[in-house]
């Protein structure tokens, strides 16, 4: 669980990506629907899975020393944990003298099937980006304050 008030190092990213995938979602529609660009953002195969190297060498350990962290875990997430612990083991097989953080580093900065969130929190992070957005751009415009 994190911290209050911590921030993520590649959040921005991610924000900007769902937005991006949100924008992309209403042009292709022909007839809008916003619950449905939301869902496809959130299904759009991402760049990468939305988790820090530590803390994912942090459940993928417990998991391969037996453990399994995921099972209090909300299903996107459980599912995200468990498709990075297929992905690492297969990568392990290949590289076994490779540390455990190698292989997660490795691991998460490989593109994500998708962005593993639920539709609703992806309408959360897409409306706080285009509220950062939008108080950026005034920001930008105000002179001498």
């Amino acid at each position: 669980m994190r911290k209050k008030n911590s921030t993520l190092e590649f959040g921005r990213e991610r924000n900007e990506f769902l937005l991006r995938s949100f924008r992309e979602s209403i042009a292709a529609q022909s007839k809008i629907s916003l619950d449905n660009a939301f869902r496809q953002a959130a299904e759009k195969p991402a760049p990468r899975f939305w988790v820090s190297e530590v803390r994912a060498s942090n459940v993928i350990g417990k998991m391969l020393a037996g453990d399994d962290p995921t099972v209090d875990m909300v299903p996107e997430k459980r599912e995200m944990y468990r498709e990075m612990f297929a992905r690492f083991m297969v990568l392990r097989k290949e590289n076994p003298d490779a540390s455990i953080a190698q292989l997660c580093f490795q691991v998460v900065n490989d593109e994500a099937p998708r962005s593993y969130m639920s539709w609703h929190r992806a309408r959360v992070l897409i409306y706080e980006e285009i509220s950062r957005q939008r108080n950026e751009r005034r920001g930008n415009g105000q002179k001498g304050f």
